[in-house]
């Protein structure tokens, strides 16, 4: 006999109030809907991680768990299910990246103004050391970047260092 399975929810659509995304999570496990419920956490999540307010390890640390605890999918998915989860890990590395990019942005032009200030070279390095040392961490693109979003920030480091 054939089970149909529910359909899957649509991937979030950030840009709602972090209240949004948790009202979704807590009607999807009222109903049992395990895809809901991660898609809408992931949406929480991703929500609270483009705060402003906040520093990047602080960010990071909401992303990483996102795609760590919400983007996982079950043990043995069949193909629809693991596509899901895929977009879901891609949704949060998009912005992810985009985040970082962002800021990194904002620290060039801050470096760049530095440097029309006549501030010396080796002050702007060693700032920027700690900062990217912070931002991009390793040498090895980590699982909260695509590739190519590393490769830009790398670019915008290797200005400085």
């Amino acid at each position: 006999m054939v089970t149909s399975r529910p359909p899957l929810p649509p991937l979030p659509e950030i840009g709602h109030p972090e209240s949004y995304y948790a009202r979704l999570a807590h009607d999807a496990q009222k109903r049992g809907d395990t895809h809901a419920y991660e898609a809408a956490k992931v949406g929480q999540y991703v929500t609270l991680a483009l705060d402003p307010r906040l520093l990047w390890e602080d960010k990071l640390r909401y992303f990483r768990h996102a795609l760590n605890r919400h983007c996982v999918p079950p043990r043995i998915p069949d193909d629809v299910i693991w596509t899901f989860y895929k977009e879901l890990q891609k949704l949060v590395r998009d912005f992810a990246g985009r985040e970082a990019l962002r800021i990194a942005s904002a620290e060039d032009d801050l470096y760049a103004a530095y440097v029309a200030m006549g501030q010396e070279r080796a002050k702007i390095e060693e700032r920027a050391e700690t900062f990217f040392g912070r931002l991009i961490p390793s040498d090895q693109c980590p699982d909260w970047f695509h590739e190519e979003d590393w490769q830009q920030l790398k670019l915008i480091r290797d200005q400085w260092i």
